[in-house]
């Protein structure tokens, strides 16, 4: 009997081991998308931010750039990212505000059907409300 217990201890430590290693490798592997901009997060917001095009509006800038972070990084570094500068300008010098969580919430969402620059733009003009600017 006391050999079982040591059996079934092992058997469970085996498949917690296989389980963290398949979530690892999933965190890390298949959770990239294969035209991932840079390899950390912060690296590839800042390489997809600096393609941005001249002329958008913020609400624009704002949408165009989540999506973009999701299309290029992943869904969760744009929503960290979204979420991370309104919480830096809410306690720095920036104006932090519901509208650009909004606009960021319409690029995501627009990143679900779309992958090219042009229809991520387009994408969220025609999603952001009228006044967007």
């Amino acid at each position: 009997m006391h050999d079982g217990g040591r059996a079934l201890r092992w058997a469970v430590a085996a498949r917690i081991r296989i389980c963290m290693g398949c979530l690892l490798l999933c965190i890390t592997g298949c959770a990239s998308p294969p035209q991932r901009a840079a390899p950390s997060t912060v690296g590839c917001a800042e390489a997809v931010l600096a393609t941005l095009p001249a002329g958008l509006t913020d609400p624009e800038k704002h949408c165009v750039a989540s999506a973009g972070i999701a299309v290029h990084c992943s869904q969760f570094e744009a929503w960290l990212a979204g979420y991370g500068k309104e919480i830096r300008d809410a306690f720095g010098d920036g104006d932090a505000s519901w509208a650009d969580l909004d606009a960021n919430r319409i690029g995501r969402r627009c990143a679900a059907t779309h992958d090219t620059p042009e229809a991520l733009i387009e994408c969220c003009r025609q999603a952001l409300p009228a006044s967007g600017g």
